[in-house]
C-alpha cells in the first residue's frame, strides 16, 4: 500500500516471474492487524483474501511482506534500534505464517522484509 514500495515489489515480483499471475492484496498494517487481532476486521478481511485466491485461483503460496519504517508501527522511531524493528517485525511475520498454517494447511508461507 506504500508507494515508496510500489516499484521494488514489482521488480520481485518480476524476477521471480510472478508478474501478471499473482493476487495482490495490500492492507496499510496487515501482518501487525493479523498478529495483533486475528478477530479484527482487518485480519478478518485478509483472512478472507487468502480463502478467496485459494478458492478460484488455487494458490499453493503466501507471500508475506513487510517493510521497516512502516506508519502502522509508528515508524522507525517508535524503536530503540534497527535490531528491535527487524525483529518486530520478523516476529509478527511469523506469527501471521504460523496462522496461516492452521487455518490453510497445505499452503507454502514465504516470509519477505523490505528494509527501507
Amino acid at each position: 500500500m506504500d508507494f515508496r514500495l510500489m516499484e521494488p515489489i514489482f521488480s520481485y515480483l518480476k524476477k521471480r516471474g510472478l508478474v501478471g499471475l499473482c493476487d495482490e492484496v495490500s492492507l496499510a498494517g496487515g501482518i501487525k492487524s493479523l498478529a495483533d487481532d486475528l478477530n479484527g476486521p482487518t485480519a478478518q478481511t485478509l483472512l478472507k483474501q487468502i480463502e478467496l485466491s485459494k478458492a478460484l485461483h488455487h494458490i499453493d503460496t503466501v507471500m508475506l511482506m513487510n517493510h521497516t519504517d512502516c506508519g502502522a508501527y509508528g515508524g522507525r522511531t517508535a524503536f530503540a534500534s534497527r535490531a528491535e524493528e527487524h525483529e518486530k517485525h520478523l516476529r509478527d511475520m511469523r506469527t501471521v505464517r504460523d496462522l496461516i498454517a492452521v487455518r490453510f494447511p497445505g499452503l507454502a508461507v514465504e516470509l519477505t522484509l523490505a528494509d527501507r
